[in-house]
């Protein structure tokens, strides 16, 4: 499970910064039409892209809940195949905003929630 945790909290980081949109400092000119609609269709491609990663990961967290025996473990995960859901449903819809960062948040907090649990039942903690 610690390698698995490993690789969700991984994707989950990387999936966040993927979200960001910082401010372009070398920004120079108005945006002619044709770089809106370019920058609009580069969005909804990486926002599919996204959802469909935010998808197979909470697969995965599937995978994770059919191997705990430990209830509170299981409760754990299954919170976080939820908030992954919310997470895959916005991404689908193309929303990017803050509320998607949000709850990619309580997904990696929750990770690391559940990993913590899981290290200190088997006594490592």
């Amino acid at each position: 499970m610690k390698q698995t945790i490993l690789t969700l909290l991984g994707t989950a980081l990387a999936t966040q910064a993927m979200l960001a949109n910082p401010a372009d400092e070398n920004a120079k000119a108005p945006l002619t039409q044709q770089e809106v609609a370019e920058g609009i269709q580069k969005h909804g491609t990486g926002a599919t892209l996204l959802s469909n990663e935010q998808d197979e990961l909470s697969a995965d967290v599937q995978d994770l809940i059919d191997e705990q025996t430990d209830p509170e473990i299981v409760g754990l995960l299954q919170q976080i195949e939820v908030v992954m859901g919310d997470a895959t449903d916005r991404l689908e819809q193309k929303h990017t905003d803050g509320t998607t960062i949000a709850i990619e948040t309580e997904v990696i907090e929750k990770i690391f929630e559940a990993a913590k649990k899981k290290q200190q039942k088997q006594g490592g903690g």
